[in-house]
């Protein structure tokens, strides 16, 4: 086995998982292993026919991290391991059929190998975060999921001072944060003062002012929402948004997630593009061009007439 330990987010030589095998493949590993994975898996695993990778999470302590990756490399199934954030690992997928082929250009080829990312932390919490809607629920990746979340946060129940500094940041914000470590927070937001006293620098300090919510429900309760089903994806945070909120909230927090850098690099939701310029017809183009034949003529006589009555 090459043990690469280095920042980087992906493994040599891998490729994506048809469903049928990812069962296979993690209750080998569990073996192995003596971790619960199956029921740690994150995202959309499991959820769509080809995964790109798999992402588990792992409930180890900082310190038994080293020990961790000890026990992943005994394992006959990892062929490389690497780490970074996470605990990145090459695995051979049991059952392997090479029949069934990926059409989507970004998975890449099949190699018979995929990427398992070990990802220490709160398991409960980080399914709750990571969560991706199946195919059938929604059009649309987790990561639409996450964004519109964090618009939401940052603009529903947000308390700002009328007082604002010179780049014309409040002096003191309240307001909801989505903090992927952390679950819902409620903050307190200020800018961070220059060391000389003189002015402020670009950076805010949060304080949180009250307890972290990391179950569903009572995120959804703390949003203004019916049930944690309401974060399942875009659509039925969308849904939640127009039957509990005001059309004008709606409308601000719908406006800056369209804005979204990355929002706007895989695309913005259909449902929130300008509506198109109407299409001139054929017909439409002639009817212009005869007005405006029409009030050439009609300029002409007028000239005409001017000439002879002079």
């Amino acid at each position: 086995m090459t043990n690469n330990l280095f920042e980087g987010g992906s493994m040599p030589g891998v490729g994506p998982i048809h469903i049928d095998e990812i069962n296979p493949t993690l209750d080998a590993l569990e073996q192995d292993l003596g971790i619960d994975l199956k029921n740690n898996a994150l995202g959309s695993v499991g959820k769509k026919e080809y995964s790109g990778d798999i992402d588990v999470a792992i409930q180890v302590d900082p310190d038994k991290i080293p020990e961790l990756v000890k026990k992943i490399e005994a394992s006959s199934l990892v062929l490389d391991i690497a780490k970074s954030s996470v605990i990145m690992t090459k695995v051979k997928i049991v059952n392997y059929d090479q029949t069934k082929a990926s059409d989507d250009p970004k998975h890449g080829p099949r190699t018979g190998f995929v990427q398992v990312d070990f990802m220490p932390g709160d398991p409960g919490w980080m399914k709750t975060y990571y969560h991706s809607p199946s195919s059938s629920e929604s059009k649309y990746k987790g990561v639409f999921r996450n964004l519109m979340i964090a618009t939401i946060c940052a603009v529903y129940q947000r308390n700002a001072s009328e007082e604002k500094i010179d780049d014309g940041r409040p002096v003191e914000v309240e307001r909801w944060m989505w903090s992927p470590t952390d679950g819902l927070i409620r903050i307190k937001r200020t800018p961070v003062p220059k060391k000389n006293g003189e002015g402020y620098t670009k950076k805010n300090q949060n304080v949180k002012v009250a307890a972290p919510i990391k179950d569903a429900d009572g995120i959804a309760k703390a949003l203004g929402f019916d049930s944690g089903a309401d974060l399942n994806s875009y659509e039925s945070l969308k849904a939640a948004m127009e039957k509990n909120y005001e059309p004008g909230l709606v409308n601000n927090i719908l406006s800056s997630f369209a804005k979204n850098g990355t929002v706007i690099d895989i695309g913005v939701p259909a449902d929130l593009e300008p509506e198109q310029a109407p299409t001139e017809t054929l017909e439409d183009k002639q009817l212009a061009r005869i007005r405006q034949l029409s009030g050439s003529l009609l300029n002409s006589s007028v000239m005409i007439s001017g000439a002879f009555n002079r």
